[in-house]
């Protein structure tokens, strides 16, 4: 095993939320970074404390625990079809205003059968890098973090690790492709370690500007860099182990 793969495994767990009791931690979780932390969503809206949408009911959740404190300190969901309306637009598609017709010339009249969207990633601000780079909801961890040395090196790859959960997600329930609405600088990071997102359509103001990328599922681990391979293999260990079935 790699060093990183090893510091991020002595450190960090991806969880498989299939549970009730997990997904509530999700959405407690997206309450404190996007309602608490972010003000992107009004808590006033979510009297219980967990930030929910009408997506998640066809959606499937992880979570990034941290070994030494037992806290989950990041989340992503995997969006995918609707099983009772196969028109239905997945996020991007609204708020990227990508139209359907330019979707189905590209992938097929039925792609949304076999795909996802990789949303609602989530990090809690103790892991996002520094101050200034707090009005985002995942980046890296500040360098000056109070954390060990060996800690700290896993921290840049939180985000990876969430996007290889989601992407490991789709795979395994034999999906296509993954689509997801980020910010290009993040899509240029992912792509450096062979996380290869193309992007589909123009930029929007999304909490920032963010574009709308496609993920094909099909190789995208033998694109991996060498460094993450081992990270995949941990993600898809934890992943196949744990199970992750559709919400109850």
């Amino acid at each position: 095993m790699d060093e990183l793969a090893g510091d991020f495994q002595r450190y960090f767990e991806i969880v498989s939320a299939v549970t009730p009791a997990l997904r509530r931690e999700v959405f407690r979780l997206r309450y404190q970074v996007y309602a608490q932390e972010l003000g992107w969503e009004q808590e006033a809206q979510f009297p219980d404390g967990e930030e929910t949408d009408p997506n998640d009911g066809r959606s499937a959740f992880c979570l990034l625990r941290h070994r030494p404190s037992q806290r989950y300190i990041g989340c992503v969901r995997l969006v995918m079809a609707e099983p009772e309306d196969s028109q239905a637009p997945f996020p991007f598609e609204v708020a990227a205003q990508v139209p359907a017709a330019e979707l189905a010339t590209r992938y097929g009249a039925n792609w949304r059968a076999l795909a996802g969207e990789i949303s609602r990633v989530a990090v809690i601000s103790d892991f996002r890098r520094r101050t200034g780079e707090r009005g985002a909801a995942v980046t890296d961890v500040d360098d000056d973090s109070q954390s060990t040395r060996p800690e700290r090196r896993g921290f840049p790859h939180i985000a990876v690790g969430l996007y290889l959960g989601a992407a490991v997600m789709g795979t395994l329930r034999g999906l296509e492709r993954v689509f997801a609405l980020m910010e290009p600088k993040l899509a240029r990071r992912l792509r450096a370690y062979g996380i290869v997102f193309d992007k589909i359509g123009e930029a929007v103001e999304h909490h920032g500007l963010r574009a709308p990328y496609c993920l094909e599922g099909g190789g995208f681990g033998a694109n991996l860099s060498p460094q993450l391979g081992g990270l995949l293999e941990i993600i898809q260990g934890d992943l196949a182990r744990l199970g992750h079935s559709r919400p109850d």
